[in-house]
């Protein structure tokens, strides 16, 4: 529960109190653009962006870039850089990609990144169609990111 006070020389106002919703975790894919839809900030296997110029095979790995996953394991501090104490996400880390779930192979912080940056590394499922825009979702204890985001596939 959550209210504000105002104190002034004219004296004090309070707000009424309201309920204030904490979620576990709330996961949200970065883009290349940053508008939040379209191509997703991933890197390909070998080490590429990917991209419709550098598609991600199926059965390669690819690392998505994402924020929102909750608390970890050992707990964060916030603007610290990660160096070699990788932070795993407490809640369980789950990938889509075209309709398919997507083998997670590692989830946690991104090493020489700052505390907050997620990096999944998943599996490209062998059944997942081709083309340019195949949608790809991170889950955090059951929430899913944002739609609109993709990668490219090949």
């Amino acid at each position: 529960v959550m209210h504000l006070v105002y104190a002034a020389a004219a004296g004090t106002l309070q707000t009424a109190a309201w309920v204030l919703p904490i979620a576990a975790s709330a996961p949200g894919v970065f883009t290349v653009d940053a508008t939040g839809t379209g191509q997703g900030a991933v890197v390909n296997q070998d080490g590429t962006v990917n991209g419709v110029a550098n598609p991600a095979a199926r059965g390669s790995v690819i690392s998505i870039y994402a924020t929102g996953e909750g608390q970890t394991s050992p707990a964060g501090v916030t603007g610290s850089v990660t160096q070699s104490n990788a932070k795993a996400p407490v809640l369980p880390v789950t990938v889509n990609i075209g309709g398919f779930g997507a083998s997670v192979q590692y989830a946690g912080s991104a090493p020489g990144e700052v505390a907050g940056l997620l990096q999944v590394n998943a599996v490209v499922p062998q059944g997942v169609g081709l083309g340019p825009v195949v949608p790809v979702t991170v889950s955090v204890g059951g929430i899913a990111s944002q739609a609109g985001v993709t990668i490219a596939v090949k």
